[in-house]
């Protein structure tokens, strides 16, 4: 067998590039991390699944989008429950919330200086219309992002 110091150099380029660009890919950015590990199942508990048309970026008015809220349900309990997680400033207290609405029923808002996410808590609204939003600041309080859907919908339990 012949030795080709050139192609072995070659090799072990490609096998390095290859190593630092699997590395850079695998190591998610803390933020990215931080928020990654909240999803709305997990924010609104055991049971929740999300429900149909039951998702919308929360979008500033420039269209930037600063995370996302989810309208869950819980088919065993019968309750809505509402997440709004952030994607950006996450780990950063800014003014996060979460709103949900039952149609003839209850109401709940979850508003503070949040590092991740707002949730409303459980509602009953089994068989019942909700509206839902999410909403989230920059640190510097000047910027808003929201979403959600401010007429009634997903009324059939």
């Amino acid at each position: 067998m012949l030795f080709d110091e050139g192609n072995l150099v070659l090799k072990r380029t490609i096998v390095a590039a290859g190593l630092v660009a699997a590395g850079i890919a695998a190591v998610p950015a803390p933020a990215s991390a931080a928020s990654a590990a909240y999803t709305p199942e997990r924010v609104c508990g055991s049971g929740f699944h999300q429900v149909k048309d039951g998702h919308r970026a929360m979008r500033t008015r420039d269209g930037r989008v600063l995370g996302h809220v989810y309208l869950m349900y819980s088919k065993s309990s019968g309750e809505n429950c509402v997440a709004a997680i952030k994607t950006r400033y996450t780990g950063t207290r800014t003014v996060t919330g979460a709103s949900l609405e039952v149609r003839g029923g209850g109401r709940s808002e979850d508003v503070q200086k949040y590092r991740f996410y707002a949730e409303t808590g459980h509602v009953d609204g089994s068989w019942k219309c909700v509206k839902y939003q999410g909403w989230t600041r920059t640190p510097d309080n000047r910027v808003e992002a929201w979403g959600g859907r401010t007429s009634w919908g997903n009324c059939k339990g």
